[in-house]
């Protein structure tokens, strides 16, 4: 395996044996020999208009897609309002505020200080290549492991298994006595959750979301929490203008869309980063009068603001997408 295979442009020319024999590198030397590993197979992703194939594997039951990686990413936002059209800076959204609360815009000024300061930094990064979990978790889930009803195995992490079996398995024995319907189950101590196919349930212990512990959890298991730049480069795929969709307020039928086949968080949802002073996402947090406001949550370089109000905040709707950066020194 060598490193620049797995940078994009050369990813894109190798042939899909190799594509296929540098993704099983991948998995050998970058995912824990105790993490099980299944179902890999071929998968298409996107980069703006770029289709390209790739991987994904199920890696202790969390469905992982290997990216390549890229340089020169431009992240991050420098541009104010200047590329939407004058129509839509004082655009009004459907709810309405009394005037003296919320933001009022009067020139286009107030709107590009608005953009600008709601938005990251414009930077160029170097993207490294990852494996990236396909669909985020909620702060308070823990991965475990998988159990296979058919055979009643648990994989994973083993001191949960055994701690934890028979749970799991008086859980899903009151949901089939009460003939429900078992896409997601919850216990006590846990949540079981159909992955990947019906006979297995992925095992989440219930957490208190205490982000450092989390994160020292995950890096033992040699995952870690996405960085600030490789949050707004799965959301965006470095593309050059405000949304994924373009630099003109999205439609609504675009509301959460991401590439490399993604599944993006609840709406209005944040998600942890690296750094424990920004969640990323989230939702319009300036009154939202203007549909500016409304839609620019959507952006991949957006930032809210609510770092360090997210703190301790227990009311909050946070995720995180474990992931595993692939660095070759």
């Amino acid at each position: 395996m060598h490193e620049n295979d797995l940078q994009l442009l050369n990813w894109l020319s190798l042939s899909e044996e190799a594509r296929r024999a540098n993704f099983g590198q991948v998995l050998r030397y970058f995912v824990s020999p105790l993490i099980p590993i299944e179902a890999i197979q071929s998968e298409t992703a996107t980069i703006g208009t770029q289709v390209f194939q790739t991987y994904s594997a199920r890696l202790a039951g969390q469905k992982f897609i290997f990216i390549p990686g890229q340089a020169n990413v431009q992240l991050g936002w420098q541009a104010g309002a200047a590329y939407l059209a004058p129509s839509e800076w004082f655009a009004q959204a459907k709810r309405s505020l009394p005037a003296d609360q919320g933001l009022v815009w009067t020139t286009q000024a107030d709107v590009d200080r608005y953009v600008d300061q709601m938005t990251s930094e414009y930077r160029s990064v170097n993207m490294a290549p990852m494996l990236v979990a396909q669909t985020p978790i909620p702060s308070e889930w823990l991965l475990q492991g998988t159990y296979e009803t058919i055979t009643g195995r648990f994989k994973g992490n083993q001191l949960a298994g055994r701690q934890f079996l028979a749970e799991i398995q008086n859980t899903l024995f009151q949901a089939r006595r009460k003939q429900r319907s078992i896409t997601i189950l919850v216990s006590a101590h846990l949540i079981l959750q159909v992955g990947g196919r019906p006979d297995c349930y992925q095992v989440f212990e219930k957490t208190n979301g205490d982000e450092s512990k989390l994160r020292q959890i995950l890096r033992r298991r040699g995952f870690d929490l996405v960085s600030v730049d490789q949050y707004e480069w799965l959301k965006g795929a470095g593309c050059k203008t405000l949304w994924l969709s373009g630099n003109h307020l999205p439609r609504p039928a675009q509301h959460q869309q991401m590439p490399f086949g993604l599944q993006a968080t609840a709406p209005d949802a944040y998600e942890m980063t690296q750094d424990p002073l920004v969640y990323k996402g989230g939702s319009c947090v300036t009154g939202g009068r203007y549909s500016l406001e409304q839609w620019l949550p959507e952006a991949p370089a957006y930032e809210s603001g609510m770092q360090t109000a997210a703190l301790g905040n227990t009311t909050l709707q946070c995720y995180y997408r474990p992931a595993i950066t692939v660095t070759l020194d």
